[in-house]
């Protein structure tokens, strides 16, 4: 073919059905549905390709360039001074923030951020608030530290992870309205991880997270602060599991979003923050995470995230970690700069499976809410344990695949083989006997089963 011909050469159009044809076909009798299609853990079968005919209707690709996302690392608070020695030296190694988990009062933000490297910033989660401390950390940063330091806190992710409010449910929530008040640019940070922790499936997630949204919606409409909120941030894990449903995961978290702000007619941008799950991790093989850390952040990337936030590969097991820090943010900095997944067109624009999937996980996900808001709502399922239950539900009937052997895990029901390890913390998870208010969302892992048996086996063989 000479080259004007190359150009001018058109593949003609194949239909949905003349592919589907073509495959059972190729079967040779077997049955398509059950060689070709592929359930999830939400019941959405998956076809083994996709055409234009399977767009949803009116749907719109997104043309724009992809704002670059954020590259940060997660640290816990509890001495000041070495903490803030770690952010530098994440600043230092690529981050573009750091996120200070405060569990305790620390000094002022103030003290610690006259040292900020520019165009880097530093987000306090404080796990543990008051009105009081509150107050004294936005005094501090509406002055000039308001562009490089920002806070954050969720009462309510509070409440589902730990069974209990700081100090109660009116006043825990009154922090979220002081925040909307007094704070020069407020930000409502809606850390949904808990729900995906402890097993809770895709459409269950947005679902959930979404309910969790509504409650501020509510409170803050109520309390006429709802124009004053600047942005709406929702923090999601993303799983290796499932690469694909992961990026229609968070597309799909978009249009329900969409769909609530026309609800209550305000335009607040959203913004998303993902990092790896921990509920597929390994213990023993854990070079194996690097894998699936890497699989779990081109999916939040690609998801459309804002910013992005590494999990060391050895963190079950160890309390410091600089190595597999080094190394998570490598990762970040490779998938942002080198593979190029930054401040370009939508990568997936041409992807007819994943906007048809995020479409089936909205529907499906807008089923679970309506039927979470018509019994009251996030707090009230929390209260009498139906979001927990359905939640078990969910992880169980995933756990069973797993020990049955119909789903594989690398590391744990597959090629698992004991290692020698320096434990600088105990790997499993350990429950207090306290009292709660409701049953805590307990965050799990599919492998802890097949650890435990096997580190048990050991014993008893000795």
């Amino acid at each position: 073919m000479n080259k004007q011909g190359a150009n001018t050469a058109i593949f003609s159009p194949v239909s949905g059905k003349a592919w589907k044809q073509r495959i059972q076909y190729e079967l040779d009798g077997a049955d398509y549905n059950e060689q070709m299609l592929r359930e999830s853990s939400d019941g959405i079968k998956t076809k083994p390709f996709y055409t234009r005919e399977d767009l949803p209707e009116n749907f719109s690709p997104n043309t724009q360039e992809n704002q670059p996302f954020h590259i940060g690392i997660e640290v816990f608070c509890n001495n000041s001074k070495m903490s803030f020695e770690k952010a530098l030296w994440s600043f230092e190694k690529g981050c573009d923030q750091v996120k200070f988990l405060v569990q305790e009062n620390i000094e002022h933000p103030l003290d610690l951020a006259n040292h900020i490297p520019e165009n880097k910033s530093l987000i306090f989660e404080l796990q543990k608030a008051n009105s009081k401390q509150l107050n004294s950390f936005i005094g501090h940063l509406n002055t000039d530290l308001k562009k490089s330091c920002r806070i954050q806190l969720d009462p309510i992710s509070q409440f589902f992870t730990t069974g209990n409010w700081w100090s109660n449910q009116q006043e825990d929530l009154d922090l979220v309205c002081q925040m909307a008040v007094l704070n020069q640019n407020p930000r409502i940070v809606i850390d949904s991880r808990g729900f995906e922790s402890a097993g809770a499936s895709i459409s269950q997630q947005l679902a959930y997270a979404l309910a969790h949204a509504h409650e501020y919606i509510l409170l803050l409409s109520e309390k006429k602060l709802l124009d004053r909120i600047q942005t709406f941030e929702f923090i999601f894990n993303t799983r290796s599991s499932d690469f694909f449903m992961e990026i229609s995961k968070l597309r799909a978290f978009e249009i329900l979003w969409n769909n609530l702000k026309k609800l209550y007619q305000f335009n607040t941008p959203f913004e998303l923050s993902t990092q790896p799950s921990k509920i597929d991790q390994t213990l023993f093989q854990n070079n194996h995470n690097l894998i699936r850390n890497t699989s779990s952040l081109m999916a939040g990337i690609l998801g459309n995230c804002h910013h992005l936030y590494g999990l060391a590969f050895d963190h079950i097991h160890k309390k410091n970690h600089p190595y597999s820090d080094r190394l998570s943010i490598n990762q970040m900095l490779i998938l942002k700069h080198e593979c190029g997944l930054s401040g370009t067109k939508d990568p997936v624009i041409g992807s007819f499976a994943i906007a048809h999937i995020a479409f089936e996980i909205a529907e499906k996900a807008l089923s679970i809410f309506k039927s979470t808001e018509a019994n009251g709502g996030l707090i009230a399922g929390l209260k009498n344990n139906s979001i927990q239950k359905a939640i078990h539900l969910q992880f169980e009937k995933q756990m069973e695949l797993y020990r049955s052997g119909k789903r594989s895990l690398l590391g744990a029901n597959l090629l698992f083989e004991l290692e020698e390890l320096t434990f600088e913390k105990y790997p499993f998870l350990r429950i207090d006997k306290r009292k709660t208010l409701i049953t805590p969302l307990i965050p799990k892992r599919y492998a802890t089963y097949f650890e435990q048996k096997a580190l048990k086996d050991l014993d008893e063989n000795q």
